[in-house]
Order: C-alpha cells, then structure tokens, then sequence
C-alpha cells in the first residue's frame, strides 16, 4: 500500500491518451483524474475541460461532502457510482454543482487488490444515459493500464485466483504432484501455472517467487 505519491502525472503519461479518448467517446463531458493517497484521498488531479478555479474551489470546500469521494465505496465492490437522484437533493448538488451547472456525475474507481488507487471523475449539464454508463464501465481496463503506469502494480495482484492458490500451496511446501491432487487438476496443468506465475513474477524459481511476493516459506519444498 502506498504511503504517499509524491510525483506528478508525467505529460507523456497514457492517462492523457485515455482522457482525450473518453472525452470524444461521450459528447459535453468534462472529467478530473486523481490518484488516491493511503487516507483514501484523492490528490494528483489531471483536469479535463475543468476551470482550475472552480476545481480549487471543490477540493477546498466539497470534496469531503462529495458524494461519490472514493472513501465512500472503498469498502463496496464497485467500479462505477453514478449520482442518482438522491444526490441532487445533497448540500454538495446544491452548493457546488448546480451553481457550475454540473447536472450529473459519474465515478470511475481503479483498484489494485481491492483498494481503491486511482479515480476518474465525470461531469456535465444533463444526465448520463444506461449506454453511456457501460461505455464507461467499458473502459475500466484501459484506466487500469494507465493507472499501473503511475502506480505499479504489486506482482501478486497481476495473478489470477488460481494462481494466487497455488502461490500459496508453494509457499506451504507443496510439490507440484500434491498441487495437482489438491486442486484436481492434471500436473502438465500445474507446470503451465507456474510457468505463467514465474513469467509474471520474474521470478526463476519457487524461492526467488516467494522472495518476490514477500512470502516465507513455512518448510522446505520439494520440486
């Protein structure tokens, strides 16, 4: 988890790109891409088609009421939070967006290993429809692309569930013949795992992959 991001989003960053890329996808929307701290706070703001003035004015006086703050949904497993119709009858509607005349919002969460990292923040002067909300969710793997540019992600969280149970038995002393039984699975399959494993953890072997995810071996392995 990161404690602190204290570098700016490089101008040849792939965020860009994706920015640029939304904006012409959904007409009339204006968007702010922010990393998120270990308070969950948003920080590291990447402004698209946002007056700075109006955006110094949010961060000092609405973010903690914003509905859609990404302290709010950490703990839920969502990727997308629209505002509703219970959010236009907020202090937040009322005293910041409607005076910008900023009728609807949506919020795109990126996450790594279930923590909210990064965020994207979408806005205009009418609502957002069904379709342009899952062309949004659409684009959830691009942001997470960019997002892992800035903040790279911890290796174990590149591994899929089954790999990530077979991480564990490793790290337990399994052989890959107690793998196969365990998981019931064939041991050319187990091979094939842990070929992916190593090549996603640049690891050479099972000591130098536990070594690499942080994991103690709780006995000697055999191979």
């Amino acid at each position: 988890m990161m404690n602190s991001i204290p570098f700016t989003i490089h101008p040849d960053a792939f965020i860009h790109d994706c920015l640029t890329s939304l904006t012409h996808l959904i007409p009339g929307i204006s968007a702010a891409f922010y990393l998120v701290d270990s308070h969950l706070t948003p920080t590291q703001h990447l402004l698209s088609g946002i007056d700075p003035q109006t955006h110094q004015d949010y961060l000092q006086s609405f973010l903690p009421i914003d509905p859609l703050h990404p302290r709010r949904f950490n703990h839920l497993p969502i990727v997308l939070a629209a505002l509703g119709e219970s959010g236009r009858t907020t202090d937040f509607y009322r005293r910041f967006m409607q005076p910008n005349g900023i009728h609807d919002m949506v919020e795109v969460y990126i996450r790594q290993r279930k923590r909210i990292v990064a965020g994207l923040s979408l806005m205009r002067d009418r609502t957002f429809t069904l379709a342009e909300r899952l062309k949004l969710r659409a684009s959830l793997p691009l942001l997470e692309l960019a997002t892992e540019e800035l903040i790279p992600c911890d290796p174990q969280c590149r591994l899929t569930p089954k790999e990530q149970q077979i991480v564990e038995m490793v790290r337990e002393g399994s052989c890959n013949k107690r793998i196969a039984l365990r998981l019931d699975i064939s041991l050319s399959t187990v091979k094939t795992h842990l070929r992916n494993i190593f090549a996603k953890t640049n690891a050479n072997s099972r000591t130098e992959l536990l070594s690499c995810l942080g994991m103690a071996c709780d006995r000697d392995y055999l191979m």
